[in-house]
């Protein structure tokens, strides 16, 4: 069954049931000084508060979506917050794996890799 109800929206996408979509995403506030600390923790409110999943890193944040649409409001949602704090320029880097065949979660691929590696 087709979970995302959004992809009306992404025409070239009508024809498939996006099962889940991984993303990494990085958000980098120019002139803030040197510590995001609190830019990080700002943003990974917001993915708590959406209830979606995620898994802070080093210099990026993976999330869990169900669609292009709920991964690009969380993204317009942390530019706004970013905003509020006085940032007057954001430079966004987004990845995204879109799986339209079969599901996926980070931990599945996280538990892929570890397994290779045995």
């Amino acid at each position: 069954p087709c979970r995302s109800q959004s992809r009306k929206h992404f025409y070239t996408l009508q024809y498939y049931c996006i099962i889940m979509i991984v993303a990494e995403f990085s958000m980098v506030p120019m002139g803030s000084g040197t510590s995001a600390g609190d830019y990080v923790k700002a943003i990974h409110r917001i993915l708590e508060d959406a209830e979606v999943s995620f898994i802070p890193g080093p210099m990026s944040t993976a999330v869990e979506a169900k669609s292009l649409q709920e991964l690009f409001d969380l993204m317009e949602k942390a530019s706004d917050r970013l905003v509020q704090m006085g940032v007057k320029r954001i430079i966004t880097s987004i990845r995204i794996d879109m799986r339209l065949d079969k599901e996926i979660s980070m931990q599945s691929k996280l538990s892929r890799v570890g397994s290779e590696s045995n």
